[in-house]
């Protein structure tokens, strides 16, 4: 699966225990300003994305976004909290623990009206989409499932295995045409026919002779290219955009790095059948 959204309780109880400051030891900075505006982050103990800052695969996405595996910090704190030889799992812990003590009998209320009407607007959207998928489907017996609330970076994963899944179906289908002389002449013989007549006819002449060649070997491989352009590219972009506003996100800049060296691969490799 996935990383999962966090869940409006737990940012409530993540603020209420913060002193609206950031958790490191001595940081004052605050995590919301006087225009109501959220100038911290909210970081993961154990990440929330393979390749991420101590992520523990024997978690569960539900663990990575529940508030014991969060703590709230300034963009400087969550960079340098990054390191994983200085701060390891057992630190962080104590840092949120004596942080979220301190704050203990004066928990700070935060305005989240904004994240609240999101969350409702995103809820009542995906409900509404898979109760359409379920009920409302005009041909049902035969309707395809919608995912709900599906995560960006799966969508990617789910994109290039339906795009594989594309490729092994064309295969199959050349691969069936380029046999396709060969049955007939074969079901020809078996049915004790002169073999003669069909064996005169030139190559170039018969029909059955590399099926729909061209379209094979170039139109469907020369689309299939472009296809697979253009979701590295989308890829690439919806990454840029995505880190603007989750710049700690150190999973995610992996995938970027790594779609954006893809992407420059193509650019220098990639070709058309001719």
């Amino acid at each position: 699966m996935g990383r999962l959204a966090l869940k409006l309780k737990t940012l409530k109880a993540l603020f209420a225990r913060s002193g609206n400051q950031c958790a490191y030891p001595g940081c004052i900075h605050e995590l919301v300003n006087e225009q109501n505006e959220f100038v911290g982050e909210v970081c993961h103990i154990e990440a929330a994305m393979l390749g991420g800052p101590r992520f523990n695969q024997g978690s569960t996405d539900e663990g990575r976004r529940s508030a014991s595996n969060l703590l709230l910090l300034c963009h400087r704190h969550h960079k340098e909290t990054d390191d994983i030889v200085r701060f390891d799992v057992a630190a962080l812990r104590k840092i949120k623990l004596e942080h979220e003590a301190h704050f203990a009998e004066s928990p700070f209320k935060v305005n989240e009206a904004f994240l609240y009407r999101l969350q409702a607007e995103m809820d009542e959207y995906w409900s509404a989409l898979e109760q359409s998928n379920r009920d409302a489907h005009v041909v049902s017996e035969f309707s395809i499932s919608v995912p709900i609330a599906p995560e960006p970076f799966g969508v990617f994963e789910q994109l290039k295995k339906k795009l594989a899944r594309i490729d092994e179906i064309h295969e199959y289908l050349a691969d069936s045409d380029a046999a396709l002389n060969a049955e007939i002449r074969g079901h020809i013989e078996e049915l004790n026919f002169d073999l003669a007549p069909y064996d005169a006819v030139p190559y170039y002449s018969n029909p059955f002779v590399n099926r729909n060649w061209e379209m094979h070997a170039l139109a469907t491989r020369n689309t299939m290219t472009d296809i697979y352009v253009a979701v590295r590219e989308l890829e690439v972009r919806f990454y840029e955009e995505y880190l603007k506003t989750h710049p700690c996100d150190a999973g995610a800049r992996q995938m970027f790095d790594a779609a954006k060296l893809e992407l420059e691969k193509i650019a220098v490799s990639s070709g058309y059948a001719d």
